[in-house]
């Protein structure tokens, strides 16, 4: 985990000056993500060097008193090994182009809506072991790691319930709701310091159209008409205050190679 932390700032992708920020941040997680312990009152950073920037921009990691950590409005729940972050539903019905948004997005086509840093949903899933890459699987078979996303809420009773997000998502080939096949780890690129999808309110999308976190890993993505709101869905209902879950998608063993 910590080597992979160390590589954080290369897989943002980031220029130099946002670099130092983003290998502060990661040697910062590292520290919270794996001491069993609490860590030891740690000295005063030194000063960076005359040529390189402050890290003062670095959003803060809280490591909780259950072990889990938080990064803004995202928590990595490390026994569960999942990540989830407030959101509100945001249509009942019309035509999705984006699942998550922030208000600075395109809302008018968002299923969901949140206030969470589509950064700090990215930094959480290298934390949790996630790695990003392309939407659909490359020339060489690479793709970015899938995930699986529930909508998780308090019934009137005041049960709890969960379910797939697809099942608020009609596809208009099938008239069906969604099929469930997971939502892939691209992550968003940083240029001249900004982290694009939080410049562009992204942290997912169904249509693949601009800087996000989390894509759509077939070729549906490619049309922008396929996907709607499931407005057969009545609960909950819209303006509704949600829970995101986002469980990574266990990949299969190899095949035992064949005995001679």
């Amino acid at each position: 985990m910590a080597m992979q932390l160390l590589h954080l700032r290369h897989r943002l992708r980031a220029p130099a000056g946002a670099r130092h920020t983003l290998l502060a941040l990661g040697l910062t997680a590292a520290g919270l993500v794996a001491a069993a312990d609490p860590p030891a009152t740690p000295a005063a950073p030194a000063a960076p060097p005359a040529d390189q920037p402050a890290a003062a921009e670095a959003p803060m990691l809280e490591r909780l008193p259950n072990g889990d950590v938080r990064l803004g409005q995202v928590l990595l729940h490390r026994e569960a090994g999942e990540i989830s972050l407030p959101v509100v539903i945001n249509l009942d019905a019309g035509p999705l182009e984006v699942l998550i948004a922030t208000p600075i997005g395109r809302l008018h086509e968002s299923l969901l809506r949140t206030e969470a840093r589509a950064f700090h949903l990215q930094t959480l899933l290298y934390l949790l072991g996630l790695k990003n890459g392309p939407r659909r699987p490359d020339a060489e078979g690479r793709q970015g790691d899938l995930v699986n996303l529930d909508i998780e809420w308090a019934r009137a009773d005041g049960s709890r319930a969960r379910e797939p997000i697809e099942a608020w998502i009609r596809d208009m080939k099938t008239g069906a709701a969604m099929k469930r096949i997971g939502w892939v780890f691209v992550g968003s690129k940083i240029r001249d310091g900004e982290f694009l999808a939080d410049i562009e309110g992204n942290l997912g999308l169904t249509y693949s159209v601009g800087s996000t976190v989390l894509d759509i890993p077939d070729a549906s993505g490619d049309d922008d008409t396929v996907y709607v709101v499931n407005d057969a869905r009545k609960e909950p209902a819209k303006e509704t205050a949600v829970r995101l879950i986002i469980t990574p998608v266990r990949k299969a063993a190899p095949a035992p190679a064949a005995t001679p």
